[in-house]
């Protein structure tokens, strides 16, 4: 099986084939034979998890009491990156009602600075944040995976609002990064019942959906993300029922509104799904019906969003693709 180094090497040169207009209609299938190399379900190691008695919590009452009070006016980088490094802490206090929404609170009051904006931003790209045991069975390292994703498409909005801090080489990295993460990301899980939400799944919609919206990136970009995402999409082989197919085709309703062109493709790649399941009952699993149930979900979140292009819409109405 291909190591990280050896997908990203085959992305890269993916990426690459695809904006010099090489490939179009094969990319389906040129992605798909990446993630296939690249399905590790290797045993869990141990995972370095955030020290809850370190001072993160009194970091974070004290700064939720500053901006409750009004009195905070700065944060240091060094407590920036202490909450950010504690983004991977299995307990919902801490990192989801703590530093997730602490962050958009310091965002809107527009407490940090361009600079530590950049400073998170090249934080959460990195491989440490994006990839920690990624080839790995579920693991609470998806943590730190999912929301350094999710953090990331609030600061991909915060730029495109206006602040302007991901400059031209942090938005090349960004699509090599969030196209390898979604290439390997395998954990589905949605809601923890002790540790709340994973939703590593609907993390990744709310990230494509930002993308898709970057005056920035050229439509190779755009279209190397979404082909990459369906042909993942199709491969998972566990449950997606905690509105992740939701999520996902909203951000697919927009991007394809955005060109012809993701309407194009989006249709060959809904075709060659159909084909692919032709036949497919024969080879009955639980992984298998799990992966058509969630083909189900989808398909019938897209028709049902006014958001969806006419003639995607009139595919899967004329051929019951959205049907089991």
């Amino acid at each position: 099986m291909d190591s990280i180094s050896t997908t990203r090497t085959k992305l890269t040169e993916l990426r690459s084939n695809l904006q010099i207009g090489k490939i179009f209609s094969s990319l389906g299938k040129s992605a798909g034979q990446i993630i296939d190399a690249s399905s590790h379900d290797l045993p869990v190691s141990e995972v370095e998890l955030p020290d809850e008695n370190d001072g993160i919590q009194e970091l974070l009452a004290r700064l939720k009491s500053g901006m409750k009070e009004g009195s905070l006016t700065e944060v240091t980088d060094h407590e920036l990156l202490e909450l950010v490094s504690h983004l991977g802490s299995p307990n919902i206090n801490i990192r989801d009602k703590g530093i997730f929404y602490l962050f958009n609170d310091l965002v809107q009051h527009q407490i940090l600075s361009k600079e530590q904006m950049t400073l998170v931003f090249d934080e959460l790209i990195s491989n440490e944040m994006l990839l920690s045991h990624i080839f790995e069975e579920q693991n609470d390292a998806a943590y730190q995976r999912s929301f350094s994703v999710m953090l990331l498409s609030t600061l991909i909005y915060i730029d495109r609002a206006g602040f302007q801090f991901i400059d031209s080489e942090r938005r090349n990295k960004l699509v090599d990064q969030i196209a390898l993460y979604i290439v390997l990301e395998n954990d589905t899980r949605g809601y923890n019942g002790s540790n709340g939400w994973i939703h590593a799944y609907t993390h990744i919609g709310n990230i494509l959906d930002e993308i898709s919206s970057d005056t920035e990136l050229i439509r190779a970009d755009k279209l190397l993300l979404m082909g990459i995402l369906i042909e993942k999409y199709r491969r998972i082989r566990t449950p997606l029922i905690f509105g992740e197919p939701s999520r996902l085709a909203t951000y697919l309703a927009d991007q394809l509104q955005e060109d012809d062109l993701y309407v194009q493709y989006a249709l060959i790649a809904l075709r060659e799904w159909h084909r692919a399941i032709a036949g497919v009952r024969v080879r009955e699993t639980e992984g298998m019906w799990h992966a058509m149930f969630n083909r189900q979900r989808l398909l019938q979140a897209m028709l049902l969003n006014p958001n969806t292009p006419k003639d995607v819409v009139d595919y899967l109405e004329d051929t019951n693709d959205f049907m089991m």
